[in-house]
């Protein structure tokens, strides 16, 4: 593998948060542990089935999945992931060699946080890992908030937000959470951004929410508040 690894020294994130790194590929697991050490703790296996019993047994607190494991597939360790209440919300990042979209598209569908494909620099990779460990800061740090609105809204009588929105405004509900721009939804979607725009604003008067960010900041906290239901 060619890919460039340049250090980020620029790129700060709080240390001791742990990363579990799946890959069978010894030359992968080399490089990615050089460039994570000197900022996370990293734990590595090349199974699905230690990969589980280890987030189990330790909770890390992002996993980074290669796409090809040695006893089955990336796909389904997250499959795994999503359906155990104690551990869906935990950060997810998939990783490939071939830039395939509809590889793209159904890890994104099966709730990946990310999907990198090579060649990508260590830059890009830090800048991803980062990101969602900041999100999943965020929405520890908003939980509470959001779940006050939440049992608000069924006190007051009214319907669960899921029930309140089409199929498709749920769907980029749950995009916006996961960080998403307009853009992106609009590529990931082969829908233009006037379109999503229009999805967020119809979103946004449905849950009866005010100010500009205010649409981001409900969107990461239910997400958070789902992830533990």
């Amino acid at each position: 593998m060619n890919t460039p690894y340049p250090a980020a020294s620029a790129l700060q994130e709080a240390p001791h948060s742990r990363i579990l790194l799946v890959t069978g590929d010894a030359a992968i697991l080399r490089k990615f542990r050089q460039l994570l050490l000197p900022t996370y703790d990293v734990v590595a296996t090349n199974t699905v089935a230690e990969a589980i019993d280890i987030a189990n047994r330790q909770l890390p607190d992002l996993i980074l999945c290669d796409v090809l494991v040695a006893d089955t597939s990336g796909y389904q360790f997250l499959i795994s992931l999503r359906d155990d209440p104690s551990m869906k919300h935990l950060p997810f990042i998939l990783f490939n060699r071939l830039h395939v979209a509809s590889n793209i598209r159904k890890g994104m569908n099966l709730g990946a946080d990310d999907f990198l494909v090579f060649p990508f620099t260590g830059d890009e990779l830090i800048k991803s890992i980062q990101s969602r460990l900041n999100r999943y800061q965020h929405i520890r740090e908003t939980m509470q908030p959001r779940e006050t609105l939440i049992r608000q809204l069924h006190v007051e009588g009214k319907n669960p937000i899921n029930e309140r929105l089409s199929k498709t405004e749920a769907k980029i509900l749950d995009m916006i959470a996961r960080g998403m721009s307009s853009r992106d939804i609009a590529s990931y979607k082969c829908i233009s951004v006037r379109t999503v725009d229009n999805h967020r604003h119809n979103i946004t008067k449905k849950l009866q929410l005010s100010g500009p960010n205010a649409l981001v900041k409900f969107a990461i906290g239910y997400g958070g508040v789902l992830s533990r239901q």
